[in-house]
């Protein structure tokens, strides 16, 4: 199904939208934004206007029964995805939500069995899928580049929510039930991983809660100490993926800086390492060839200058939305993928409680990710 224009309304006005999505919805191709809305009818009212429309809403009802739009983008806050991606679903309107969907297992299940129900379709960030670095190091892992792969470890972490963002909203509610640095950052380390080398068979992590005091750096609550001991700040989270491949992600909040790869993928002939670069938005591709045999042994950039600079955003889980809508095929950031992840994440506090490896029983594969 093909439209010369898809209606997008946006529900969550935070830092995000205003840094990623607002600027960036505008680059999509078919999107027109049409509606913002927000539990603060304030923030509501000045997203709007930043974006040139007159529509903005305060409650989530209020937006479905009045607005005439076809997409909705959720960017609320953790807790509140779920009920807000099934309220629009039942109301008829395709989702792009932010991570993690849902909560649970069961829930993300829901929200998969009723966009199929309803003939809809559902994609959920993070949007690393999407990037040329990954896309091209799936694709040298299937081209036996590297070899048979070994191991695979990823880094996503940052000092914590109170110290980088500048936010008109106490940032304690990232450490309550619900949320958490798992939740939050967690679940990018996972989805690298995943679109890598496909599901884990079973989960393994160590967790600590390093910092149970911290103190807000910048915005509205400047100088605030608050507790953040409800729940671990700091993962290291093993995976085993079969075959004797096996994987190590770190996350949390208590990283302020470094210069280690986002991620680097082993094999018997190499490896694929996604380098941070001060001087590049988004870690770029290098790979280290062991082919003497072919007189090619070191390492070396994949990608030229101008795939790496190629226009990339946020706002791309849009187009993959709307693109699985008028092909009608699964999204790249497919739903079923983004249950495996979550079930991972349900699954850690038991191996914390535990201290074992805990097998899981959710997959995906690559059709389900209609993936390139």
């Amino acid at each position: 199904m093909k439209k010369t224009l898809w209606k997008v309304a946006i529900i969550g006005c935070g830092s995000f939208t205003g840094g990623q999505y607002l600027p960036d919805i505008g680059k999509v191709c078919n999107a027109q934004l049409v509606a913002t809305c927000d539990i603060l009818p304030e923030r509501a009212r000045e997203y709007a206007q930043r974006a040139g429309i007159d529509q903005w809403y305060s409650s989530i009802d209020d937006l479905l029964e009045k607005c005439d739009f076809d997409i909705l983008m959720n960017a609320t806050s953790i807790p509140a995805h779920h009920e807000i991606n099934m309220k629009a679903l039942r109301a008829g309107k395709h989702v792009f939500t932010q991570k993690p969907a849902a909560a649970t297992v069961e829930e993300v299940t829901q929200q998969m069995e009723l966009a199929q129900q309803m003939g809809l379709k559902i994609n959920a960030a993070p949007v690393h899928a999407m990037r040329h670095s990954n896309r091209k190091a799936r694709q040298m892992i299937r081209d036996n580049v590297i070899g048979k792969v070994t191991t695979i470890r990823c880094q996503v972490a940052h000092g914590g929510p109170e110290y980088f963002q500048y936010r008109d909203v106490n940032p304690i509610w990232f450490y309550e039930p619900g949320s958490g640095a798992l939740y939050d950052m967690g679940v990018h380390g996972l989805h690298y991983v995943t679109d890598i080398l496909g599901p884990a068979r079973a989960v393994g992590c160590m967790a600590a809660c390093s910092l149970p005091q911290r103190m807000i750096r910048t915005g509205k609550f400047d100088g605030e100490i608050i507790r953040t001991d409800c729940m671990p700040d700091n993962y290291i989270i093993t995976l085993d993926f079969g075959d004797g491949a096996i994987g190590e992600v770190y996350t949390g909040f208590c990283q302020r800086a470094t210069r280690m790869p986002t991620m680097e993928v082993y094999g018997e002939m190499g490896t694929i390492a996604f380098v941070r670069d001060p001087q590049e938005a988004r870690p770029h591709l290098e790979v280290y060839y062991d082919h003497p045999e072919a007189g090619i042994t070191g390492w070396m950039r994949p990608l030229d200058r101008q795939e790496r600079e190629t226009f990339y955003c946020d706002t791309f889980c849009l187009q993959d939305l709307i693109d699985a809508i008028e092909q009608d095929k699964n999204p790249v950031l497919s739903m079923a993928r983004h249950r495996h992840i979550v079930e991972i994440m349900n699954t850690i506090p038991r191996c914390i409680e535990t201290g074992c490896i805990q097998p899981l029983s959710t997959t995906f594969s690559e059709e389900d990710t209609d993936r390139g």
